[in-house]
């Protein structure tokens, strides 16, 4: 039996990477007829970094969400004049305690800092993930950095989280960073979500990141004022083109003041990682992520695998740390049938700190895997 292992990150728990070898070890060390291969997954969230060959590691001053001093990682192509950043790695909610989640003041300056630097080293081609922002705010501080002026009714600097872009009155571009001429930006999504709306950055993202459901509507809002007044000022509309609401509006940013072209991240990392290829020579994929719920349905990698999978008659199962089956309930029949079987790891009730701790986590993942692959193994004969 082949299996490929296709998971995504169990967040602040397990990586991908992670994942993967405790799956593809404990598969060899207990079945003698099983053949693994393993694939990092990352879309666009954490982990992005680590699918890419052909850079150089690299090291950057900046600060986080929180406008903490703090070291981050990025890869560079001096050569092709290419740099690759993940935006969970900078400006990422990972970094973040949780009395310092507020969208309110969460910023992307961080990561224009590091866009800054990287335009003055000469580099032309920027691949950014987008995901596992702790920001909600348009990327209004990233903008900042670029040299593009915010400024309220008093003539005030607008730079940081939700508190700033609300009080926006009018938008400057005449200073805006002359590199960015020469610069191409590809944007890479895990999310399809536009920019406002019911389906929106706000309503869907923001909660995670420290914003009161309560708030979500006045939220909301603000972000639709503020992409008016962008729209006039840059004579463009993506408010409401798939990934503009990604990493708290940050797609947006990029498509408005930018050079720049925006790409699912599941469909990015299928090709880059020739997927398609690897799964029409398994018999069985083994994908997952840290929640199975109706945002993986939302162009997230491990369902996107799942539908080449079916594509090939291949049998999928799904492995989470939980599994929401009151939303799984409303999806349509099609996207039910690409998942054969779902199985949440946790083995038994605990609190969540302790159900997120790595040797709790693995522990549970093995244990799961035998379960699964001694009933597969019972049915093989």
């Amino acid at each position: 039996m082949k299996v490929l292992i296709a998971v995504n990150e169990f967040k602040e728990s397990l990586s991908s990477a992670e994942i993967g070898k405790i799956i593809s070890d404990t598969l060899n060390n207990n079945y003698k007829n099983i053949i693994t291969n393993t694939q990092v997954v990352a879309d666009g969230g954490d982990g992005f970094l680590t699918l890419f060959e052909g850079f150089t590691n690299n090291k950057f001053r900046t600060v986080n969400a929180a406008l903490q001093e703090c070291d981050v990682n990025y890869l560079l192509n001096e050569e092709r004049k290419e740099a690759v950043i993940e935006v969970a790695e900078v400006i990422g909610i990972k970094q973040l305690k949780d009395e310092q989640k507020d969208p309110f003041k969460t910023t992307t300056t961080g990561l224009g800092k590091l866009i800054v630097f990287l335009l003055e080293k000469g580099i032309e081609h920027f691949i950014i993930g987008l995901g596992g922002s702790a920001t909600n705010d348009c990327g209004i501080g990233m903008l900042s950095e670029l040299g593009i002026k915010f400024i309220d009714k008093k003539g005030n600097l607008c730079k940081c989280g939700i508190s700033d872009l609300r009080k926006i009155d009018d938008i400057d571009i005449k200073n805006i960073n002359s590199k960015l001429s020469k610069a191409r930006f590809s944007i890479i999504s895990d999310v399809s979500n536009p920019l406002i709306g019911k389906n929106g950055a706000t309503y869907i993202f923001s909660k995670q990141k420290g914003l009161d459901e309560n708030k979500f509507a006045e939220v909301d809002k603000y972000v639709e004022n503020f992409s008016n007044k962008v729209n006039l000022a840059t004579g463009k509309n993506n408010t409401f083109i798939e990934g503009s609401g990604a990493a708290g509006g940050l797609g947006y940013a990029f498509m408005s003041f930018c050079n720049a072209t925006i790409e699912s991240g599941s469909e990015f990392m299928i090709n880059y990682l020739e997927l398609e290829k690897i799964i029409r020579d398994v018999d069985v994929v083994i994908t997952g992520e840290g929640k199975l719920d109706k945002q993986s349905y939302m162009g997230k990698a491990p369902i996107e695998i799942a539908r080449i999978a079916k594509r090939f008659n291949k049998k999928v199962i799904f492995l989470a740390g939980s599994i929401l089956d009151d939303e799984l309930s409303e999806l349509n029949e099609d996207d039910k049938k690409l998942i054969d079987a779902s199985f949440s790891i946790q083995r038994k009730f605990m609190p969540l700190n302790i159900a997120m701790d790595k040797h709790i986590s693995k522990q549970n993942l093995e244990n799961t895997i035998v379960q699964i692959f001694n009933i597969l193994e019972f049915n093989n004969g």
